[in-house]
């Protein structure tokens, strides 16, 4: 639902303008679906390299930057964490689903990985309570770049060890079959695929 609300409803929103003919039903949902069997054409997801194998067609359309953010106040008075074993023992949060292994997946440029394992204080499929939960001091998060930098600006969150950073997600489009795509289907996936590298390339200049 983050990827909705932060970049592809207003996407979308440009691409229905452009085609006036085009109809959509959108359903926005953090649950994995499944894409032939709920007669989905397309679906846009997030996920963390390595991908596993699927029949279905997949087409790339970005990357989903992370970062560990905290709130100032969670901070305060405390010894800043220095590396990524000092993370240890601080109350975090996570994204869902509950009863499973947490853990960080941290990098360097220079090539060093990390994985820091942490047992979440709160767990769920909603970024916005992870952001609010995280504005209010509950906890250090992992959430996208996209989604916080704003608050990172206005001093509401601070970078948790910013020379580490988690790893990317991989936004991509699936759906079951070229042969078959509809061709307001394909216009849509071709548009977000052009909208998005335009994106990176504004970005990087």
């Amino acid at each position: 639902t983050a990827l909705l609300n932060f970049q592809f409803g207003e996407l979308i929103a440009r691409f229905m303008i452009a085609n006036p003919r085009v109809e959509i039903h959108l359903e926005s949902t953090n649950r994995r679906v499944d894409v032939i069997g709920e007669g989905f054409d397309v679906v846009i997801r997030v996920r963390f390299p390595p991908l596993e194998h699927s029949e279905l067609v997949m087409r790339r359309l970005d990357e989903s930057t992370q970062c560990l953010v905290a709130s100032p106040l969670l901070l305060e008075g405390r010894k800043h964490p220095e590396g990524p074993a000092d993370l240890h023992g601080w109350p975090s949060l996570d994204l869902g689903p509950p009863h499973r292994e947490h853990s960080w997946s941290l990098e360097q440029s220079d090539g060093k990985t990390a994985i820091v394992s942490h047992t979440p204080r709160l767990v769920t499929d909603d970024m916005a309570a992870l952001r609010e939960a995280a504005i209010k001091g509950v906890g250090i998060v992992q959430l996208p770049t996209m989604m916080v930098w704003q608050d990172v600006q206005a001093g509401r969150l601070t970078h948790v060890l910013p020379q580490w950073i988690p790893k990317s997600g991989i936004i991509h489009a699936v759906f079951p079959s070229r042969r078959g795509l509809l061709p307001s289907v394909r216009a849509l996936v071709d548009f977000m695929v052009s909208e998005c590298g335009a994106r990176r390339r504004t970005i990087s200049a």
